[in-house]
């Protein structure tokens, strides 16, 4: 028999309209091959996730804890034409179970489809490590008195959404793949806190219907690594994260899509094993100091995507969003974000994006939400990326500019 403990209602919520210069729907600025955009001021979706969850305990002494929890989400793109791109997705439906295992009562079993351990920068809903899937295992299991030990089966969904909550551009493929992926997480590093994760992966081949030949994708096995050191400090923390994959573990995902900067012919063949990833990012949250709170970001990723020639992608990006109190309520934040990216012998280039956003939120806190935001946004890139950057409102320019109004919440 199980005792019921409560019923329970979580969510995410941004939403908001705005116009480029001209008065035309927005279209955010994102440069080409960059694996995220700068996002204040810079969001032409509303996009929901609402959570579900119910928990119990089990009767009698020393009762043992589960919980079911499901969530859903939904997207709706700003309107550019008469097409209609709402999304309906069901991104959790998972189930779990703690205080099992006498000798280690805070293990936690759990299976289902989950957003299982990933991780993401905040300024531009970069989710650098989202092995979220179908699968099941088990986590916190204790390695001494604050180390903890967690082991996983994955395998990837065909979730219609992105980690950030967008629509993904149509794509060749989005193959699945086995995943055993294995954590030791919060051990001390001097003074900070360290998580490594190793994952496994291996894709048994398969092959895209096209017009003509199919376009055949051989067998992959993969390896990759996530090593992250936290350092928190009085009002925010500094985390640094590295990460390298191979093969069929190269995206740090539990799917495998098309790699960066690669186009496939029918009849042509798909060698995963050739594609590697490397990457090195740092995220600074400084939560409340003072009348200021900020976020700053800096990455370095090397792709190599497999590709006959001009199989190098490199991507660098450096930003930052500082913001000021004016008044209890009222406060000012200021983004400026830069990227740059490059595939092999070709014209890189450069995109800059500032916005400035006066804003209302309950307290003095980078994360505090609800917030409610009006937005002014201004955007330039290099000549090399004329008529790839927000096409559909600055076809041919190298620059454009943003204006609207968004409201942010979690609860």
């Amino acid at each position: 028999m199980l005792s019921d403990t409560g019923f329970r209602f979580h969510g995410y919520l941004r939403s908001g309209f705005g116009v480029d210069g001209t008065g035309k729907g927005q279209q955010p600025f994102i440069a080409p091959l960059a694996g995220s955009k700068y996002r204040l001021g810079n969001e032409a979706e509303t996009y929901l996730e609402a959570l579900f969850a119910y928990d119990a305990t089990s009767d009698g002494d020393d009762p043992a804890y589960f919980d079911t929890q499901v969530r859903f989400a939904y997207v709706t793109p700003t309107s550019q034409s008469n097409t209609f791109a709402t999304t309906f997705s069901l991104r959790e439906a998972y189930a779990l179970a703690r205080r099992i295992w006498a000798s280690q009562p805070t293990a936690t079993f759990w299976a289902g489809a989950r957003f299982y351990d990933r991780y993401d920068v905040h300024l531009t809903d970069f989710w650098y490590r989202d092995p979220s899937g179908f699968g099941g295992g088990v986590e916190d299991i204790a390695l001494g008195r604050k180390t903890k030990l967690a082991f996983a089966w994955i395998g990837g969904t065909q979730d219609q959404l992105d980690p950030n909550g967008t629509v993904p551009p149509e794509d060749l493929f989005r193959f699945n793949k086995n995943t055993l992926d294995v954590r030791v997480y919060n051990f001390g590093v001097g003074r900070g806190v360290g998580a490594v994760a190793l994952d496994l992966s291996h894709f048994n081949g398969d092959e895209v219907t096209t017009t003509g030949a199919p376009i055949i994708a051989e067998d992959s096995f993969g390896a990759s690594a996530t090593a992250t050191l936290d350092w928190p400090f009085t009002g925010g923390r500094n985390r640094s994260v590295v990460q390298y994959g191979t093969g069929a573990a190269f995206d740090f995902r539990s799917i495998l899509t098309t790699p960066a900067g690669r186009t496939f012919s029918p009849g042509e063949t798909v060698r995963f094993n050739d594609v590697w990833q490397f990457r090195a990012l740092n995220d600074f949250l400084l939560d409340e100091r003072g009348p200021w709170a900020l976020q700053a970001f800096t990455l370095y990723q090397v792709l190599e995507n497999g590709a006959a020639t001009d199989s190098r992608i490199r991507w660098a990006s450096v930003g930052v969003r500082p913001v000021r109190q004016l008044g209890r309520f009222f406060s000012l934040a200021t983004e400026v974000g830069w990227d740059y990216t490059v595939q092999g012998d070709q014209p890189g280039g450069s995109l800059v994006k500032l916005t400035i956003a006066p804003q209302i939120t309950p307290a003095l806190k980078f994360l505090s939400r609800p917030s409610l935001r009006a937005f002014v946004t201004w955007a330039g890139w290099s000549d090399s990326f004329r008529g790839r950057i927000a096409t559909a409102t600055n076809p041919n320019a190298v620059h454009g500019s943003a204006f609207g109004v968004q409201m942010e919440s979690w609860w």
